[in-house]
């Protein structure tokens, strides 16, 4: 399966710098994958869990991520939105950039070793928050009202915006690096999908290797070398973001906290959580409560 084009239906890219537009489906598309287009994302409204290279977080309205060229990635909404009911969409801006064209005309005007930099930190997705996130947003805003050069000053504004803010976190690793090639989109996008439905129970290998369509030990082997984590860390690790997420929004006991999150052991949970987050799911909680 070839990677899926992030732009359906829409080829202005191919000969623009840069194409900006406003979203709104029932729920965002599920399907794992990556492009050469750089991509920049705000989350007007929606909610569930996402994957940019090898972080997994959930998401919820107000997030702005810009995504670097080549890193796979996917939003997923919570099941909810895919049952039709509550009148739930997914609604997005998003700014398509092609890195490629980008150096080539900038080039022409300045220096461009400083954003070929930036654009390869980028590969590891970048989420801005404060004063920057804010600023970025009203340029992207304001773009969707413009055309032509007024547009395109707005635009160059808001990619030096990014470059030079401090406001921003990296989500993948130091050391990730996408090793997905063509074929591998179906059955990741199979893999993840099976997953995100069932890890508030134990998913067996035999299980998750069946859905791949492969073996336990070739299973074990394409997961890691393909998510630079095994299954097992994944799948805590997804566990844990959910915890943290419920965490935020009610009270309710560790015991119960555990077995929403597919843990029969609150010793194995509490252990995972500290090793994850750095601290006990108390003191994080205590810390969330700080914030408000």
């Amino acid at each position: 399966m070839k990677p899926l084009f992030a732009i359906p239906g829409d080829k202005a890219l191919e000969q623009s710098v840069y194409l900006v537009k406003e979203i709104t489906q029932p729920y965002f598309s599920t399907e794992f994958h990556f492009h050469h287009e750089c991509q920049l994302v705000y989350v007007v409204e929606s909610a569930g869990r996402r994957i940019i290279g090898d972080n997994i977080s959930y998401f919820e309205s107000g997030e702005l991520i810009f995504v670097g060229s080549g890193t796979p990635h996917v939003w997923h909404n919570e099941q909810k939105y895919f049952e039709g009911k509550n009148k739930l969409q997914a609604r997005s801006l998003a700014l398509y950039i092609s890195p490629d064209l980008l150096v080539e005309h900038l080039s022409s005007f300045t220096n461009t070793s400083a954003l070929k930099t930036w654009l390869k930190k980028a590969q590891r997705g970048i989420q801005f928050h404060g004063k920057a996130k804010a600023e970025i947003l009203a340029l992207m805003q304001q773009m969707l009202q413009q055309q032509d050069l007024p547009q395109t000053i707005s635009f160059l504004t808001l990619l030096q915006t990014m470059m030079a803010t401090k406001e921003y976190k990296l989500l993948a690793g130091t050391n990730y690096v996408n090793l997905y090639n063509d074929k591998d989109q179906s059955r990741m996008d199979d893999i993840f999908k099976y997953i995100f439905r069932h890890f508030r129970r134990d998913i067996p290998l035999s299980e998750i290797s069946a859905v791949a369509g492969i073996n336990v030990h070739s299973f074990c082997r394409f997961f890691k070398s393909r998510t630079q984590k095994s299954f097992t860390h994944f799948v805590n690790e997804l566990r844990i973001g959910y915890a943290c997420r419920l965490l935020q929004e009610k009270e309710m006991p560790i015991t119960e906290l555990s077995n929403k999150c597919g843990y029969r052991n609150t010793t194995h949970f509490n252990r995972f959580f500290k090793k994850i987050k750095g601290k006990t799911p108390r003191e994080y909680k205590k810390e969330v409560a700080s914030l408000d």
